[in-house]
């Protein structure tokens, strides 16, 4: 996969815009703490996908297109379905857990996009773009009295949902040129 593409689909699934509203716990610790539980399973499932899919003899290309066509379905639902509701606030410590590692952080998604990742450069490039979009979501969720404004966050997850449509169509292409 290529980088673009796979920066690109990990920013626009994550949809920092969409995101903030399931990150209901008040500890800004808790958010940072799940972020980076993620970017380590992230990193592992790049890092073992090989040996996996070996294993269950499924090949990167078919990997690939099974990523492509999940994230074709994310970026279509963040372009037409409404921002979220946010939940119930989360308090206690188990806060980083649900729902702030699963499932804000940690997604089936953007686990196929890791697990597609073939070779040593991939799995920088999973951990690069698997870094900047959680970074930018919880940026985003640091800012939220200030970004208040529905119809903003509507618009701007939208945007990333074509984006992610855009980045699920070059690793579909990817997939199918890899067959």
């Amino acid at each position: 996969m290529t980088v673009w593409a796979v920066l690109l689909a990990f920013t626009g699934a994550l949809n920092p815009f969409r995101r903030r509203r399931c990150l209901s716990v008040p500890d800004s610790r808790q958010v940072v703490l799940g972020a980076g539980a993620a970017l380590v399973v992230y990193a592992l499932l790049a890092l073992l996908g090989a040996t996996v899919r070996d294993a269950l003899e499924v090949s990167t290309p078919n990997m690939r297109i099974a990523a492509g066509l999940v994230l074709v379905a994310v970026g279509l639902h963040a372009v037409v379905a409404p921002l979220p509701a946010p939940p119930d606030v989360v308090e206690g410590p188990g806060g980083w857990l649900t729902p702030v590692l699963f499932p804000a952080f940690l997604r089936p998604d953007l686990a196929l996009v890791a697990f597609a990742a073939d070779g040593t450069d991939s799995v920088f490039v999973v951990l690069l773009g698997a870094a900047i979009a959680l970074v930018a979501t919880t940026a985003w969720w640091f800012i939220r009295e200030r970004a208040e404004n529905r119809g903003f966050e509507r618009s701007c997850g939208a945007a990333l949902g074509v984006v992610t449509v855009a980045a699920a169509v070059r690793v579909l292409i990817d997939g199918v040129f890899a067959l």
